[in-house]
């Protein structure tokens, strides 16, 4: 029957893949551990490769300065908002290379950037260009005379340059860390982290606002109960219907097709999360939450068992995308699409709602 969906169990061509979908500096940077699964692959406002590079640093820190835990990509993201609007008009190449360089104001002491003491050179112009004044550097908006304490090489290419985003952003870790003169910093602990911020620059005003953009990333990142839902679970929504009207293929993990469980893996892993490959797996993983509790990206179960599909139940799945919706690929002969949660047929042999969530 064609709305038997997919089965429970596939053959061995069907195991799990890869669910992590890296940027393109993925491969130029392989060395490293791969990015936090805490952050999303995609975020409006933030470059695809200054969102890597923020997602990458704390596993790095931990490396350069192990005595620092807890630091996150929010916090970063976080720093790099406040510091330099994410580098909003600049161009980021491949390697993280910014262009053209992103400068701060001058620090001549004339008030700008709300700069009242002059910062005279201590590079000779090699980082900003400028050989009277300084002027801070890149995303995290790092001082020349600072550099050579706190840079770091964060793409492996032997060298340290504030102008690459992966070396910069490291570099803001590793002074928000080693600023504390080598004392342990628990970066969850709030107190330590307002500290650390506060080292970082002398402002009050400053801290709240970082702060204050931390605890939206973070948000972000974190699985919420309603209807609104997790920006992983929007986003993962987001890339389940630009696939809709792909055709259903037993088996299929796309890019031309899927079946039902390739489908809602393959969405989840554009968000960030990895979950099983085939139903059964899927209906174990994660919380279990009620029809009203339901959020976008949720998955919705069914045993389609007595309709023909191979068992065990549940032997279906689709996922919730708001609004009373879901998004399904049904079975044989019938495309992706979207549909009305409640139905005739899938109403009845409903089994249960689950909500991934990242690492």
């Amino acid at each position: 029957m064609a709305n038997v969906g997919c089965g429970a169990a596939l053959g061995a061509a069907a195991l799990l893949i890869p669910a992590l979908v890296f940027s393109t500096a993925t491969a130029f940077l392989g060395r490293d551990a791969p990015a936090s699964q805490s952050a999303p692959e995609q975020l409006e406002g933030i470059p695809e490769l200054l969102l890597e590079a923020y997602a990458r640093a704390p596993a790095q820190l931990e490396r350069h300065s192990p005595q620092c835990t807890g630091m996150s990509w929010a916090i970063l993201a976080g720093l790099g908002r406040i510091e330099s609007t994410h580098l909003a008009g600049h161009d980021i190449k491949p390697d993280g290379d910014v262009v053209p360089r992103f400068l701060g104001p001058v620090l001549d002491g004339s008030g700008a950037g709300g700069n009242i003491t002059p910062v005279h050179d201590t590079d000779n112009g090699r980082w900003d260009g400028n050989t009277t004044y300084d002027r801070a550097l890149g995303p995290t908006q790092q001082l020349p005379g600072q550099w050579d304490t706190y840079g770091r090489d964060g793409n492996h290419d032997g060298k340290a340059d504030p102008h690459n985003v992966f070396d910069n952003v490291l570099a803001g870790a590793v002074e928000l860390c080693e600023s504390a003169g080598g004392a342990p910093v628990d970066f969850t602990d709030r107190g330590q982290l307002r500290d650390a911020l506060w080292r970082y620059n002398h402002s009050e005003i400053y801290v709240d606002d970082v702060l204050t953009r931390i605890e939206h990333y973070r948000q972000l990142s974190s699985p919420v109960g309603g209807e609104a839902g997790s920006y992983a679970g929007q986003h993962a929504v987001k890339w389940a219907l630009r696939q809709v009207g792909k055709p259903y293929i037993w088996g299929g993990t796309g890019p031309q097709g899927y079946d039902c469980s390739g489908l809602t893996m393959k969405a989840w892993a554009a968000a960030g999360v990895t979950i099983p490959r085939v139903t059964t797996d899927q209906y174990h993983a994660g919380t279990r939450v009620s029809l009203n509790q339901l959020a976008p990206g949720d998955l919705l179960f069914y045993d389609t068992t007595n309709v023909g599909a191979p068992g065990p139940a549940p032997s279906h799945v689709t996922m919730y995308i708001g609004d009373g919706k879901m998004i399904n690929a049904p079975g044989t002969g019938h495309p992706i699409r979207t549909q009305p949660l409640h139905s005739d047929f899938y109403t009845p042999r409903f089994m249960g709602a689950v909500r991934p969530h990242a690492a």
